[in-house]
């Protein structure tokens, strides 16, 4: 089955506003051929380019932001105390964005660590607020700056910088000039050969890094799906058995079928002398089996970003985690002091977040992600993480190389009120990582529904799936069906097409479907629309957790989708005793009513209000 990611537009990171959307792929009862129906081109390159020039440039923001505030924290330390002194050490280890770090006091270096070899802070031309910044300047083929911060006692702080993050969150999709007009990085794209912005074509979208001057021009290319001859791999099906037990007696029986993944019921089994067709012909009818399915060509949405390293750290094989038991919920009185919650969070003040935490933090819940992973080691989030699960390769490995996964799981979950990134929206649940999708967000029907059976299996109380393609299958409704009917919510993105076209699982009924609006409660341009969508949250440059410590700015309904997983699991904790449609009937009676009154096609319900649902039955 063709399966992507509910595509995301935006920085570093899949985009997903799609222009065409490969044909559908039906199998006819008659002659089983294959049908195709394609979708309008609905939405221009222009405007998918500029909202991803604002998303990269509120990224690089954050980025030198999350830079300064650092070096503050260091610079406030007593480094005169040896156990002070070594966690310093410790702290600039676990910043790979800093080279060297020193505090200078009438230009002499008091302290420092790492290589301070280059720092001239002659440098420093560049003035923002209490920040000063160099220009880029390479060694060793590397792209370096430095950093200064003025302290009120007339010392400075100075790291310098290793901008190989802004290299990679920018990828082959758009370059960045410094503040003379000249470009840094342009990625690897082998047609880009500009040196200075006098040299950029006409027409194509940019946006200023306010901090630095720095333009960040977006070129990307016409990336929209091919339509495909065969959409489903040759010669192969999936198929479920009624009965599991029954499995081992009938391959003895089928010997010219080779086996080639198996989850007993579920296994993918090819043909070495029969099409496709004439597989899937000759398998419906066999008693013993109640699914039988195409195994469909593994594909993702349009992609503009992609949030793939350049340089792909080393994999790792993660332990199977325990879940530990919760310190008792404490709600939030005043706001959290997360470091981007004021400046860039405007998207959980929307919802009415702050006095919803006033009633639970969502402790007692846990919440699956079936996405790409998730960064087992990112700071503000490893310390919610349960045990985990690769559908992929059937492992408890679900590092994330892609970056998707862990930005969707922050929005929901990531830890708050503590000082550092952002604040997630039911911060004391537990995140299940479930990685469905590859390090390219890439995946099958087979894989998802691997990952719906194994999270609600291990515990899960909402399940998010910020996924999804125009194909509908029995396997996936079948595993739908399941969690739901063991009182699972499940949560879906409407997709970034800017069609009325239904993808799946958003349009499932056991499925709760979420549109994206941005900052002034307007649809989102991209997001999908139709009868089926319930209700609208935040999905235009949504902060979030990014692999390695880093955070970006993301936009599409794959950030929407999350905001209310992490609702549903404020709901959830208050509120246990509800069911998961009484969970969605709080969701939707208590939204905020948007475009026409009552549910219409683009708003559903209308924006999701977590403080006037709390409220709501929080008395009951």
């Amino acid at each position: 089955m063709m399966w992507r990611m509910a595509k995301t537009v935006l920085i570093v990171g899949l985009v997903g506003i799609g222009l065409a959307i490969i044909g559908r792929a039906l199998i006819d009862d008659n002659n089983y051929s294959i049908q195709t129906k394609q979708i309008p081109e609905s939405l221009e390159t222009s405007a998918m380019d500029h909202l991803m020039a604002e998303d990269l440039s509120l990224t690089t923001s954050m980025f030198l932001k999350q830079l300064s505030a650092q070096m503050q924290r260091w610079a406030d330390a007593d480094l005169e105390k040896d156990e002070m002194r070594a966690r310093f050490k410790e702290e600039v280890a676990e910043h790979p964005h800093f080279n060297g770090f020193a505090i200078v006091q009438e230009d002499e270096i008091v302290e420092q660590v790492g290589n301070v070899k280059r720092f001239d802070l002659a440098k420093l031309t560049h003035h923002h607020m209490k920040s000063e910044f160099s220009d880029p300047y390479s060694v060793d083929g590397k792209q370096y700056m430095l950093m200064g911060e003025k302290l009120d006692d007339g010392r400075t702080v100075v790291g310098e910088v290793d901008l190989t993050f802004v290299k990679s969150f920018v990828k082959d999709m758009a370059s960045v000039a410094d503040s003379t007009g000249t470009f840094f990085v342009s990625g690897a794209n082998p047609e880009i050969e500009w040196e200075t912005t006098e040299d950029l074509p006409e027409n194509l979208q940019s946006e200023t890094v306010p901090e630095l001057g720095w333009q960040i021009v977006v070129h990307s290319d016409d990336q929209r799906p091919k339509q495909l001859e065969h959409p489903y791999h040759s010669n192969q099906a999936v198929i479920k058995f009624k009965h599991p037990e029954v499995a081992n007696n009938w391959f003895n029986d089928h010997p010219e079928l080779t086996i080639l993944e198996t989850n007993n019921p579920l296994f993918v089994i090819e043909s070495q002398n029969e099409s496709t067709e004439q597989l899937i012909r000759r398998l419906r009818r066999d008693y013993d089996l109640a699914i039988v399915e195409p195994n469909y060509v593994i594909s993702k949405q349009v992609t503009i970003f992609s949030t793939v390293p350049n340089e792909r750290t080393e994999r790792r094989t993660q332990p199977q985690r325990q879940q530990q038991p919760k310190e008792k919920q404490t709600v939030l009185t005043s706001l959290p002091n997360d470091e981007f919650f004021e400046p860039y969070q405007w998207n959980l003040e929307q919802i009415e977040i702050d006095e919803g935490w006033k009633f639970t933090d969502g402790q007692g819940v846990t919440i699956a992600v079936l996405d790409t992973g998730v960064d087992p080691d990112h700071l503000d989030i490893k310390d919610q993480l349960g045990s985990g699960y690769n559908a992929i390769d059937d492992s408890d490995n679900f590092q994330d190389a892609h970056g998707h996964g862990t930005h969707v799981a922050g929005v929901a979950a990531a830890l708050t009120n503590n000082v550092t990134g952002i604040a997630g929206i039911s911060f004391n649940s537990t995140i299940l990582p479930v990685k469905v999708l590859n390090d390219e967000g890439e995946g099958s029907s087979y894989e998802v529904a691997k990952g719906i059976y194994w999270a609600v299996d291990h515990g899960a109380d909402v399940i998010n799936m910020s996924l999804g393609d125009y194909y509908s299958s029995d396997l996936l409704y079948d595993a739908i069906k399941y969690a739901y009917d063991k009182d699972v919510i499940l949560i879906g993105a409407s997709g970034n097409d800017n069609v009325a076209d239904p993808m799946y699982p958003a349009l499932y009924d056991e499925v709760l479907t979420v549109a994206a609006v941005d900052d002034a409660r307007n649809r989102a341009f991209f997001s999908n629309y139709g009868e089926h969508v319930d209700v609208v949250a935040p999905g235009e440059h949504i902060p979030s957790l990014f692999p390695d410590n880093n955070y970006v700015v993301m936009s599409g309904t794959s950030m929407a989708a999350p905001h209310v997983a992490g609702f549903a699991g404020l709901i959830r904790s208050l509120r246990p005793d509800l069911t998961n449609n009484e969970v969605y009937e709080v969701i939707r009676s208590t939204a905020k009513d948007l475009g026409t009154e009552g549910h219409d096609p683009y708003y559903g319900f209308g924006e999701i209000d977590v403080a006037n649902a709390l409220k709501s039955i929080a008395s009951n």
